[in-house]
């Protein structure tokens, strides 16, 4: 910072900003030369303070039909970088280095270009329809992608003209087609052995279940429901599988213990509403938005329910069973439309739990395709196109 502070001019950045020295010094009283802290020194720390990338995000676009279309969003990037985002991350990390203040500010600028990169390879690896090869995870591989632009957007700084928009898409692609295994060829390997579990006191941890659930959620996210095993699951939380086994004999049993506790607020949400009298209306607005937030506040276990409920009953029945028990999200509207029929304001022509069903399984799938709406716009959304089939009048 005092290197910076000798270096600053206040008159340039007076006259850039169109002001008068006084008003300047009005804002940053005293002279840092005198032993204080005021005068440009103060200046700069609060410049520091106050630092930003401008990194104004990536537009959202529609699922991507292939790895070409994919790959867009990273191209998109790529010319964001060298168009000046590059030069600002740069300087922004050379200030940061060694300025708590400065990091502060930048460090969220980062993780949220981190995110929006690992949005767009995991948004790559689902147009493929498979998963990352291992030993690669999501993470890693978007985390390699994003050195590999920053890299190629240094180089097109250093010597314009040298890198292509075309050849880092192409090599996105190359990449992302060896990484992605698109027939979960990795599912049937053999079970890792965990590594550096803990002795018997690991069972005295404060909260070993949450601490299993927290791995497995982890692990979801990086690799997919599938390709996850109760091994690995183990390894990550650092206990023996067989303890594991105890705890929970399947993934399934996990996604119960780890979306039962939410799941059961969305029903106490309904009764609420319930005994205040709500109209049916009103109250099956309320819920769906509830069982959106439940699906977006949990979305990695929510997804693995709904691969379990669609692949795993086949070797699994009792999979139905478990997740039906605890996780069936039409209980959470059936009495609202069974008080709404009974009030006349929801017609009869179809069975309540079939209504129901649509309303819940609209609400799940929407929130898991279309990341960038809120709880609040999928159940407008559902609603809107489903709720003529369900009034007798409009509400």
């Amino acid at each position: 910072m005092t290197h910076l502070a000798r270096s600053l001019s206040i008159s340039a950045v007076v006259d850039g900003a169109g002001l008068s020295h006084q008003t300047f010094h009005n804002t940053y009283p005293g002279n840092s030369r005198s032993g204080g802290s005021g005068g440009k020194e103060a200046f700069v720390a609060d410049l520091l303070d106050n630092l930003t990338v401008n990194y104004i995000g990536t537009t959202p676009i529609d699922p991507p039909a292939g790895l070409r279309d994919a790959t867009a969003p990273v191209s998109a990037l790529f010319e964001d970088l060298t168009s000046g985002l590059m030069r600002r991350r740069l300087v922004a990390t050379l200030l940061a280095s060694d300025h708590d203040g400065a990091r502060k500010a930048v460090t969220p600028e980062f993780e949220r270009l981190d995110a929006d990169l690992r949005t767009m390879v995991g948004r790559a690896i689902q147009a493929q329809g498979g998963s990352v090869r291992r030993p690669l995870t999501l993470t890693s591989l978007s985390t390699a992608l994003g050195a590999l632009l920053d890299g190629y957007a240094l180089r097109e700084m250093l010597t314009p003209g040298s890198v292509a928009t075309s050849e880092v898409a192409e090599a996105v692609t190359s990449i992302l087609r060896w990484a992605v295994d698109p027939v979960h060829s990795d599912r049937n390997s053999t079970e890792p052995d965990p590594v550096d579990v803990l002795d018997d006191a690991a069972s005295l941890r404060p909260d070993l279940e949450a601490d299993v659930i927290a791995a497995t959620e982890a692990l979801f996210l990086d690799n997919g429901y599938f390709l996850v095993t109760l091994a690995d699951i183990a390894a990550a939380a650092k206990i023996r599988v067989e303890d594991l086994r105890r705890l929970f004999p399947s993934k399934v049993d996990i996604i119960v213990a780890a979306l039962k506790p939410e799941f059961d607020r969305v029903l106490r949400l309904r009764r609420a509403d319930e005994r205040l009298g709500i109209e049916p209306a009103i109250a099956l607005q309320r819920t769906l938005i509830a069982v959106g937030e439940f699906v977006i506040d949990n979305r990695a276990m929510s997804t693995g329910m709904l691969l379990a409920l669609s692949f795993e009953q086949f070797q699994q029945p009792s999979t139905i069973t478990t997740v039906m028990e605890n996780l069936y999200l039409p209980a959470a509207v059936v009495p609202i439309l069974e008080r709404g029929r009974e009030t006349g304001v929801f017609s009869d022509e179809a069975p309540t739990i079939e209504a129901a069903v649509m309303l819940t399984n609209n609400v799940l799938f929407r929130c898991l395709t279309r990341p960038n709406e809120s709880a609040i716009d999928v159940a407008d959304g559902v609603l809107r196109l489903l709720m003529p089939g369900i009034s007798t009048r409009t509400p």
